[in-house]
C-alpha cells in the first residue's frame, strides 16, 4: 500500500481565513487570531506581523493590537471543513479516511498545540491514472489550496507512518520498509495521538523520538503508558494491520461557508463563493458525475436569502468554465442586505464519463464553444435578453421566422440527415432562400422590360409563386426569383402579380445571397 498523509495544521484558522473576501490585498483584510481557553491557539501572518503569537493570553494580545478579531476555535466548524475537504479528495481516490484527534492535556492551548486533524489516503490504484505519485500529490495540494487550506503531505506504506511523517515535516517520503523505519526515527515521540497527555513523562525518561521510544522495554511501556501507545507505535512501522474507516460523501451535496464580515456587495463574494463551486466540482468528480443547474443563496440577519441560479448549456463539472458564469451572474446580482453565509446546492446530477482526448478538432467543439458563448451572455444579460430566431410555418419570408429565448439544446444539437422525418427546417419552396433579408423591401425601376438595380438584373431562376396570407388581412400575390447584376451578386427579388390598392405594382428586392 502507498498511504499520503495530510496535515492541517491551521484548521483552526482557516476555517475562518477561508471566507476573506479580498484575498488579492491582504492589507485589506482585519488581523484575525483564534482563541482556546483565553490564549492565542493560531495567528494570522498580519497579527503575527504585530506581535502576536500561540501562547499569548487574550488580554495581552488586544493590549498589543486593539483592531485584532478575535474567535474562539470552533470544533465543529473544523470537522465540517474536514468533510468537506475528504469529499474533495474522492475524486483522486475511494479510499479516504479522517484523521481528528483532540490535543490533550490543560497545557496544549498554552504551548500552541491545537487539534491534530487531516487526512488519509490511499493511492496506490490511482497512481497510474493521475501520472504517477508526484503528480497526484501536486493535484492534491493545489486543490487544496484553492480550497483555502495548509497542508504538509508526506507518503508512507503505512497510514499511521504517514501521518506521523506528515505531522513532523512536509514532503518526506518513505517508499520502503527499511526507509519507513528510517524516516519515523527521527519523529518527535509526542507527535503519537496516544502519547499526548504523557509527553512531560516522555521528555523526562529521555525517550525524545520514536527511535528511543522503540528501545524501551515493551512490557515496561505498556504498564507505564497503556497498549494503546505500543498498538499505534506497531502501526506505524507496519508491524500490526491498521483498520480504518472510509469516508462516504453524502448522496446529495450543500456546503456553506460563514463569511469573516458581511458583504454587501455582490462581486465581493466571488472568492468565497468560487471555493464552494471547487467543492461541488470535486463531489461531482468523485461521483464521475456532472450538473447543470447550480443554486447559491447569500443569507441576510432577515428575510429570505438572496438567490443565484447558474444555468449551464450542457452538463458540466469544469470549475473555470462555472467560475467565469458565477462571475458574469454576480455583477448583475444587487444584494438587498449585507449577506453573511454563501450555502451551495446541487439537486440535478447527472452521469459523466471521462473525456477522451482528440488530435483533431471535432464537429462537437464547435457545437460547445457555441453553448458555452450562449450561457455566458445569458449570465449576464438575462435569459429573456439572449434571441435566437426559429422558423416559423408560413410561406411569406415577413412572416417564416420568429423570435424566442435562445434555446442552448437547440442551438448545440447535431443537424439532422437532410430529408429525414426529425428535421426541424419548414420547406419553404423551390428556390433557396437568402440569409441577409431586408427590414422592409426595396422598390425596383424598369428599363426595356427588365428590373433595374444598379444596372440591369439578369433573372437565373424562377419564379416561384407565393400567393397566401388571406387569413389575417396580410394577402400577398407574388413572383419569385433569383437575379444577378453586373458584379454577378445573386439577389432575391420578387413581383407583385395582382397588387390591390394598399400595394403597388413593379418589381422589389427582398434579400440578397453571400
Amino acid at each position: 500500500m502507498i498511504w499520503l498523509g495530510v496535515e492541517f495544521p491551521n484548521l483552526a484558522l482557516e476555517v475562518f481565513l477561508r471566507a476573506i473576501i479580498a484575498p488579492a490585498c491582504p492589507a485589506a483584510n482585519p488581523a484575525l487570531a483564534v482563541c482556546d481557553n483565553q490564549r492565542i491557539l493560531l495567528a494570522c501572518p498580519q497579527a503575527a506581523q504585530q506581535g502576536i503569537h500561540p501562547g499569548m493570553k487574550r488580554a495581552t494580545a488586544l493590549a498589543l493590537l486593539p483592531d485584532l478579531v478575535l474567535r474562539e476555535r470552533d470544533p465543529r466548524q473544523e470537522l465540517d471543513a474536514l468533510h468537506q475537504a475528504a469529499g474533495w479528495a474522492l475524486q483522486f481516490t475511494p479510499s479516504v479516511s479522517l484523521q481528528f484527534t483532540p490535543a490533550q492535556g490543560l497545557g496544549m492551548a498554552a504551548r500552541g498545540d491545537a487539534k491534530a486533524a487531516g487526512l488519509l489516503l490511499e493511492i496506490e490504484p490511482s497512481l497510474r491514472l493521475f501520472g504517477g505519485r508526484d503528480a497526484l500529490t501536486a493535484a492534491l495540494r493545489t486543490g487544496l489550496a484553492d480550497l483555502g487550506f495548509v497542508t504538509r503531505i508526506a507518503c508512507a506504506p503505512t497510514a499511521t507512518g504517514a501521518w506521523l511523517l506528515a505531522r513532523h515535516q512536509d514532503g518526506l517520503l518513505a517508499e520502503n520498509p527499511a526507509l519507513l523505519n528510517a524516516r519515523l526515527s527521527g519523529v518527535p515521540s509526542g507527535l503519537l495521538d496516544t502519547a499526548g497527555a504523557h509527553a512531560d513523562v516522555l521528555q523526562t525518561i529521555g525517550a525524545h523520538h520514536l527511535k528511543e521510544l522503540a528501545q524501551l522495554p515493551r512490557a515496561g511501556l505498556a504498564r507505564r503508558f497503556g497498549r494503546h501507545l505500543l498498538t499505534e507505535l506497531d502501526r506505524a512501522f507496519g508491524r500490526v494491520p491498521e483498520p480504518r474507516e472510509w469516508f462516504e460523501a453524502p448522496a446529495v451535496f450543500s456546503a456553506r461557508l460563514e463569511l469573516l464580515a458581511q458583504v454587501d456587495n455582490a462581486q465581493a463574494l466571488l472568492f468565497g463563493a468560487r471555493r464552494l463551486v471547487v467543492l461541488l466540482c470535486g463531489w461531482l468528480a468523485a461521483r464521475h458525475a456532472a450538473t447543470r443547474s447550480i443554486e447559491l443563496l447569500a443569507a441576510h440577519d432577515d428575510g429570505e436569502p438572496t438567490r443565484i441560479d447558474l444555468q449551464t448549456a450542457d452538463a458540466t463539472r469544469d470549475i473555470d468554465r462555472l467560475a467565469i458564469l458565477l462571475r458574469e451572474k454576480l455583477a448583475i446580482t444587487r444584494l438587498r442586505a449585507p449577506v453573511h453565509t454563501l450555502q451551495i446546492g446541487c439537486d440535478q446530477v447527472s452521469v459523466m464519463p471521462a473525456v477522451n482526448t482528440t488530435l483533431f478538432a471535432l464537429p462537437a467543439n464547435a457545437r460547445e464553444s457555441l453553448g458555452r458563448l450562449v450561457e455566458r451572455l445569458q449570465s449576464r444579460l438575462g435569459r429573456d435578453r439572449v434571441l435566437q430566431l426559429l422558423p416559423a410555418a408560413d410561406h411569406r419570408p415577413e412572416y417564416a421566422y420568429r423570435l424566442a429565448s435562445a434555446n442552448v439544446d437547440a442551438l448545440t444539437a447535431e443537424s439532422p440527415a437532410p430529408g429525414s422525418s426529425c428535421s426541424p427546417e419548414p420547406s419553404w419552396g423551390s428556390l433557396p432562400r437568402p440569409l441577409w433579408m431586408l427590414d422592409k423591401p426595396q422598390a425596383l425601376t424598369e428599363r426595356n422590360d427588365r428590373p433595374w438595380w444598379h444596372g440591369p438584373l439578369a433573372l437565373l431562376a424562377g419564379p416561384e409563386r407565393i400567393e397566401t396570407g388571406w387569413w389575417d388581412n396580410h394577402l400577398v400575390q407574388r413572383d419569385y426569383f433569383i437575379a444577378s447584376d453586373e458584379t454577378d451578386m445573386l439577389l432575391w427579388i420578387y413581383r407583385e402579380r395582382l397588387p390591390d390598392a394598399g400595394t403597388r405594382a413593379g418589381w422589389f428586392l427582398q434579400g440578397r445571397f453571400g
